[in-house]
């Protein structure tokens, strides 16, 4: 058996995208989906989850219920849209997008959910390559850094490719919610970023091939179900995304940037979990896995002052795995024990009850 400290998903979707605002369908979310689903994070190891971005309402709804003990579930970041994910950056004013911002932390967000630069124009047109970003785009993302700043709050931006991300710190972006792709990332490239103190999250198997998940039948799928690689407007020729995610990464962290663990999905999280790591495993030890799910994620939301790692005086998130996770990834995948608060919240011994009637 080994003992580590909970794991830290620094960015996930939590709220079903179609839910906007409350209503009959976030109350049937709530009622009826999202106690399995936070029951299952917590059985996957995940103590702390970050919204990647999320609607307001719901996400707020959400972490209430899991703070008050109704739902059990990890402790929850909440990151909400201050600004819609399609279109907003290039067709919104900056005095909108700084009363959006203002309005998401009013409303008691913890962090602004992810900000494409550039724009994702939609679901069916790649906008975020060759990197042509409008003049009031750029505006916009600075007013909404600059605006984070002024309110203390983390705004995290979806910028993936190297020369997004290097422009998106050369505005201010601290918090970079996916590795990159489309072009190799160079080493001047990453020193700039680490210079500047920003932090990256991995999501790098948003470019890599699910299996068992959406069908039973060995078919590939990109992380939505949809077919691999084509089934994403941004999937490169024979879904060169697959090795450009985690190089690119391996790169920023050998350049002295802090890497962060995150899933960015919303099916299983144990799938989500083993997909993610085997991804990262491709360039990263599991020392360095060890690293970025513990004290790396916890500098990137913020809390590396109370969790992601064993410590006096920090809070008792722990997971008891049946094997050494430095012996391989796949040793992440078993927490036989979870604790959270140093109460145990999932429990697969033999005969135990835990997972179905501890309190969160």
């Amino acid at each position: 058996m080994t003992v580590i400290a909970g794991y830290i998903d620094a960015h996930r979707h939590l709220i079903p995208p179609l839910i906007h605002g409350g209503g009959p369908d976030l109350d049937r979310f709530l009622r009826d989906d999202a106690p399995g689903q936070m029951t299952a994070l917590l059985a996957s190891g995940v103590t702390t989850v970050q919204s990647g971005g999320d609607d307001r309402v719901g996400i707020l709804a959400l972490k209430h219920l899991v703070d008050t003990g109704v739902i059990k579930g990890p402790r929850i970041i909440a990151g909400a849209w201050a600004i819609p994910a399609l279109g907003a950056t290039r067709t919104m004013s900056e005095p909108q997008i700084r009363a959006a911002i203002d309005a998401d932390h009013a409303a008691g967000t913890d962090s602004i959910g992810e900000i494409p630069y550039p724009t994702i124009a939609s679901m069916t047109v790649d906008t975020q390559w060759p990197f042509k970003p409008t003049e009031q785009e750029t505006r916009n993302v600075a007013a909404a850094l600059d605006e984070g700043r002024r309110l203390g709050v983390p705004v995290q931006i979806h910028a993936v490719s190297p020369t997004a991300q290097v422009a998106a710190v050369r505005l201010g972006a601290r918090r970079l919610v996916h590795s990159s792709h489309y072009a190799f990332m160079t080493d001047a490239e990453a020193k700039e970023i680490a210079t500047a103190g920003a932090m990256v999250a991995s999501s790098t198997g948003v470019g890599s091939p699910v299996f068992g998940v959406f069908n039973q039948d060995n078919r590939p799928t990109t992380r939505d179900g949809k077919p691999w690689p084509g089934g994403s407007p941004s999937a490169e020729d024979r879904g060169q995304a697959a090795g450009k995610f985690p190089v690119n990464l391996r790169t920023l962290y050998d350049n002295g940037v802090t890497v962060a663990y995150s899933s960015d999905t919303s099916f299983d999280p144990t799938a989500g979990l083993a997909h993610e790591l085997g991804t990262l495993s491709l360039v990263f030890s599991a020392t360095d896995l060890v690293r970025m799910i513990g004290p790396g994620s916890a500098a990137f939301v913020e809390h590396a002052a109370d969790r992601g790692t064993i410590e006096t005086g920090k809070l008792a998130d722990l997971l008891m795995l049946s094997g050494n996770p430095l012996e391989g990834y796949w040793n992440f995948l078993r927490p036989v024990i979870v604790v959270k608060g140093g109460v145990i919240v999932s429990d697969r011994r033999a005969g135990s009850r835990a997972l179905k009637s501890s309190p969160g």
